[in-house]
């Protein structure tokens, strides 16, 4: 009962978050709510008995990635959305995207029942990942430690370009925007 609670309001946090990321108009607060979605996902990768990935998502996601958004967009110029429009572009472009993540989840949901149905009548294991920490870390200290050491390069140089891109286009603190 508890487990269903719990996996329930785990599914909640992700969905809600994700939701409320997309749509609050608010780029902090668009930000914290991420941090809510990342925050469901660890729950979930718990109900997977995947605990080093659900720590893996608090620290590294949570505890790293999201602090570093969260630090650009305190840089960022107009964090309360006072200048923001909407354009018909955009919201064509969104309900685009909102079509292809509904075809996305639709064929994923299929393909996981097929799945299941295929898989013999007693094996309720879900297919994962069987090894330890170790084998994890030899993975990343070797074949995949270039890979993983350019994300971090590419994510470092994108946070240096946004705070420079928007010291150029930042107004004096006396200035007043045109709503």
């Amino acid at each position: 009962m508890i487990e269903t609670f719990l996996f329930v309001v785990s599914s909640l946090l992700a969905i809600a978050g994700a939701i409320g990321a997309a749509l609050v108009r608010n780029l902090f607060h668009a930000s914290l709510l991420l941090g809510l979605c990342l925050l469901g996902i660890a729950g979930l990768y718990l109900f997977l008995e995947q605990h080093w990935l659900a720590c893996v998502q608090v620290v590294v996601y949570i505890g790293g990635i999201l602090v570093l958004i969260l630090f650009a967009t305190l840089f960022s110029a107009d964090v309360m959305g006072a200048v923001q429009r909407r354009s018909p572009a955009l919201l064509a472009a969104g309900g685009l995207a909102a079509v292809l993540a509904s075809a996305v989840v639709v064929r994923l949901a299929l393909a996981g029942r097929s799945a299941a149905d295929a898989r013999p009548a007693g094996d309720m294991r879900p297919d994962a990942f069987e090894g330890d920490t170790f084998t994890v870390g030899d993975l990343l200290m070797g074949d995949w430690f270039v890979p993983f050491f350019a994300a971090g390069l590419l994510l470092t140089v994108a946070l240096v370009g946004s705070v420079v891109i928007v010291q150029r286009f930042r107004r004096p603190a006396g200035e007043v925007a045109d709503a």
